[in-house]
């Protein structure tokens, strides 16, 4: 089964959620870096930096999704 990591502040929290059983019943393995509560106070950074982390320690043989508001700041992760 393909595993494929995702992650997303407030402004993609509800994507997020519905996301996630899409890509189950997809037949993907997924390992939510959260957020895992809605928080419209949350930061990006605290959940993207660490899914772009695990991929690149993978060698780029794990995937991921970001989802965030404009996708300007999550890019330059």
């Amino acid at each position: 089964m393909q595993k494929i990591l995702i992650a997303s502040d407030h402004a993609g929290f509800e994507l997020k959620q519905e996301l996630i059983p899409f890509l189950r019943d997809m037949g993907y393995e997924v390992q939510d870096y959260g957020a895992h509560d809605f928080d419209a106070e949350d930061d990006y950074p605290d959940f993207v930096v660490p899914l772009a982390r695990k991929i690149s320690q993978s060698g780029g043989i794990e995937q991921g999704i970001i989802i965030g508001g404009s996708g300007q700041g999550e890019a330059m992760q």
